[in-house]
């Protein structure tokens, strides 16, 4: 389905066998295909669901020649109300860190590039999982910067209820999120519920804040960074 002007959100089960060897992880990419356009033509996306999700979910953005078809194609098929076939291939590849292992976690995404964060987030905020799982987080911070504040609705709702978690469980980390939007003015009209940032972010206040707040007993800070 389309989500905005240039994105649409694609969704499928997992398969059995893949999620009986635990292959699904954080941070993670699929190849998909849509045999309807091409039967050859493969693209890896990144995967926003978590680990312990029913569904793979990824979003895909017109930002190049294929992608845009993708987008104009779902468009018609919505306008048909008519379900859309999707190859997939994967899961693969992996984070390079144990985000379970750090105190303080400092999230930096631009785009699109907030996706593999969002599989992350849903891991560490997921139903139980403060309570099923053993980590050392205290607190989150996500900066995500974007050309306009309109964007910022791709994921709100996952944002706003990952916020109300960490407000209503004792045990959930501390979630601090910054929204910039560096192409809007002030007056431009944001999505509700959401605070935006009009300029670039200040780097240099964010780790500051970073190290203020993090567990004395607690040595590490974790910073990841992703493009769009």
């Amino acid at each position: 389905r389309k989500v905005d002007e240039r994105t649409v959100h694609v969704q499928f089960a997992k398969g059995s066998l893949s999620k009986m060897l635990g292959r699904h992880k954080c941070g993670q990419y699929v190849f998909v295909n849509f045999p309807s356009l091409s039967l050859q033509e493969w693209h890896p996306f990144s995967v926003a669901s978590g680990p312990s999700d029913p569904h793979v979910d990824i979003y895909i953005k017109a930002l190049g020649d294929h992608t845009k078809k993708i987008v104009k194609y779902a468009e018609e098929c919505a306008a048909k109300n008519k379900q859309v076939k999707v190859r997939s291939d994967g899961p693969y590849g992996t984070l390079p860190f144990n985000h379970r292992r750090y105190g303080s976690i400092v999230f930096v995404a631009g785009g699109i590039g907030i996706t593999p964060v969002i599989s992350v987030l849903k891991d560490i905020y997921g139903a139980g999982s403060a309570k099923k799982h053993h980590h050392c987080i205290r607190n989150v911070s996500v900066v995500w910067i974007v050309p306009h504040a309109c964007e910022a609705s791709l994921f709100s709702t996952e944002l706003n209820s990952i916020h109300l978690k960490s407000l209503e469980d004792s045990l959930m980390p501390d979630f601090d999120l910054a929204i910039h939007a560096t192409r809007d003015t002030e007056d431009t009209n944001a999505i509700p519920g959401q605070q935006v940032v009009y300029s670039r972010p200040n780097f240099e206040s964010v780790t500051n804040q970073c190290v203020e707040k993090k567990p004395e007993d607690l040595r590490s800070i974790l910073v990841y960074a992703c493009g769009p």
